[in-house]
């Protein structure tokens, strides 16, 4: 069936009348020659003459007058008339008890907001000026259509006064307080009833709104419908049933029906069978199915929490609730469709399987919609004839992707982080652990103690040496490490031990030996690996190695990788590369440490 949007119009409105109702009418009587019962109304004047549609000019008295009322006020509604290839023609409304008649215009556009409030413009303008009002009808009628969110400008009174026809954005969606049906349809209803005749239409039942105001009847039901979208409701559609259609109430197909309560009352319920009736005055929802509790939990669980704050309904942001719960079921549509050579095609199952668990069983019930068949069935036709579409639904499913996505990442980085936390807590305590038992062994040369310089409790950043290091006859022989003992660097890179090994004899002889420049070495060190000096370079620890050559790797572990269980050392290894452990630059010159080493070797003297 596709959309019920009629695209090819050319003119503003199709017709115009006005329309007095029948004089002593009674409802449900027929004539006394036994003919059809008389009609509700009798059109009395009309624009353009030439307009001969027998089916609508027969229908239109009865949807002007469709049941009997005692209001004291003027009202304005909409109703749709549906035509013979399924599109909607819709029609507004406007009564008024002052001249005992309505005024009913016809027109193929959906745009609700202009045409509601051009009836009281009509209505003023035939009251004061009635030759002037041809000339206003006559003058829109030959205008044409607005350029899509452009406007139109018609003069009326000598030029002093126009009405603008604004044509809405094509996929724009409902907003408050703009648009006049969803307004009416959110402050006569609460977000519950929503949700509930959301539900049911998900389940294509028969569904009636009821009201005894025609304005609220046809805004709540129109409201309800423009939730669906994307998708387009494929059956019967009767935003205000007048009494001489209410067999359709009957039908044993899905149908949205709005029913003015004096007409609901002439209905008994054997007659309805099982019906969706909600009151749109006293806001109660009758159902004899269960149709929430069989939407997804998450999806309910969200439109409940984002319909309850009330302080976010401005602008399209309700719309924009449901069809984000739309989103999330049907807008991973395009991973089922499958490309052909000449052709696309959506394969259900494929699509089924590619959703969350949790979605499948809803989703497996929605493939036997009709609703659904036919957005898929639209949304392919648009893909086959090569044309790209950027809708609303579109749009929010790119971001709802997006969203997920950032989800999943920020999920891996923050298990990342918190695994990263834990082991940065581990290696601390290692290297506590570490330094402690350095104070316990006491690790000598040639009878001389000394400290680890990194972990030493007199240790500062002081450049000068004066608090740190080593002294000796009043003067600063130690380094200062440039981190902190706590900081996630220092715990990634332990000091070394000097080892300065003397001669064979041990007579503590010292023989000159070349320093060797290296780069940081990872805390996970091999059997191999060279011994690390507090500021971070290396030099090796094999004795009889002479001056001007490279020094040989101690093939024994290091005392501090000793005290280092394997486990540690392979968490340390995996955190050493990670962006949290990146070592800051330090000053590493030559001659300081060269310095260092030589007046290390004076005090060992």
């Amino acid at each position: 069936m596709g959309s019920r949007i009629k695209n090819d119009v050319k003119k503003l409105f199709e017709f115009w009348c006005e329309v007095s109702p029948t004089q002593g009418l009674e409802r449900g009587t027929s004539s006394r020659s036994g003919g059809p019962a008389a009609p509700a109304g009798v059109i009395v004047e009309s624009f353009p003459e030439g307009f001969r549609d027998q089916e609508v000019l027969t229908g239109i008295p009865s949807f002007a007058f469709p049941c009997d009322t005692t209001s004291t006020s003027v009202q304005t509604y909409s109703f749709v008339h549906t035509t013979g290839d399924s599109k909607w023609r819709f029609g507004f409304c406007r009564q008024d008890p002052r001249t005992n008649t309505a005024m009913v215009l016809i027109t193929y556009l959906p745009w609700h907001d202009t045409f509601l409030k051009l009836l009281p413009v009509l209505g003023e303008l035939k009251r004061t000026d009635p030759n002037g009002f041809r000339t206003f009808l006559s003058e829109a009628y030959n205008q044409g259509i607005p350029d899509c969110g452009g406007s139109l400008k018609v003069y009326y009174s000598a030029g002093q006064s126009h009405f603008t026809f604004e044509r809405p954005l094509q996929f724009q969606l409902p907003s408050m307080p703009e648009n006049h049906n969803l307004n009416l349809y959110y402050n006569f209803v609460e977000p519950k009833e929503m949700i509930a005749v959301f539900a049911a239409m998900l389940a294509e039942r028969r569904i009636i709104f009821t009201s005894r105001h025609l304005d609220r009847l046809s805004s709540c039901i129109q409201a309800a419908n423009a939730f669906l979208y994307p998708m387009v409701w494929q059956h019967i559609f009767i935003p205000v049933l007048p009494w001489e259609f209410k067999d359709y109430l009957g039908a044993p197909m899905p149908y949205l029906i709005g029913v003015p309560e004096p007409v609901l009352e002439t209905v008994t319920s054997d007659e309805l069978g099982e019906v969706v009736i909600l009151n749109c005055d006293t806001k109660i929802f009758e159902s004899p199915f269960d149709d929430v509790h069989n939407l997804p939990t998450e999806i309910v669980s969200q439109l409940k929490k984002h319909l309850n704050h009330t302080h976010d309904h401005i602008g399209d942001r309700i719309s924009k609730i449901f069809l984000n719960a739309l989103v999330q079921l049907i807008g991973g549509y395009r991973d089922a469709v499958e490309y052909h050579e000449n052709s696309k095609t959506f394969n259900s199952q494929k699509f089924i399987e590619s959703r969350p668990a949790h979605l499948r069983p809803f989703l497996a019930k929605m493939m036997d919609l009709q609703i659904f068949a036919q957005f898929i069935d639209d949304r392919l036709k648009m893909l086959n004839s090569g044309l790209g579409f950027s809708d609303e639904f579109e749009l929010e499913t790119v971001r709802y992707a997006e969203k997920k996505k950032r989800g999943r990442n920020y999920a891996i980085m923050k298990n990342l982080k918190d695994k990263v936390k834990e082991g940065s807590r581990g290696m601390k305590t290692a290297y506590k652990g570490f330094k402690t038992k350095l104070r316990e062994n006491g690790t000598q040369f040639g009878g001389t103690h000394f400290h680890f310089g990194l972990g030493s409790p007199n240790h500062s950043d002081r450049p000068d040496g004066t608090s740190g290091g080593y002294v000796r006859g009043g003067k600063a022989i130690g380094a200062a490490h440039h981190s902190a003992p706590s900081s996630p660097v220092t715990s990634k890179r332990l000091d070394g031990i000097v080892s300065v090994t003397g001669s064979s004899g041990g007579s503590g002889a010292r023989e000159p030996r070349e320093f060797l420049r290296r780069g940081p070495v990872p805390l996970a060190m091999s059997s191999s690996s060279s011994h690390i000096q507090p500021n971070g370079h290396a030099y090796g620890a094999s004795a009889g190695a002479h001056y001007g050559h490279h020094l040989a790797a101690s093939p024994a572990v290091s005392s501090a990788s000793s005290l280092c269980s394997s486990s540690e050392m392979n968490l340390s290894q995996e955190l050493q590369n990670h962006p949290l452990f990146k070592t800051p630059a330090v000053d590493r010159s030559v001659s300081s440490l060269v310095r260092a080493y030589e007046l290390r070797l004076q005090q060992l003297q």
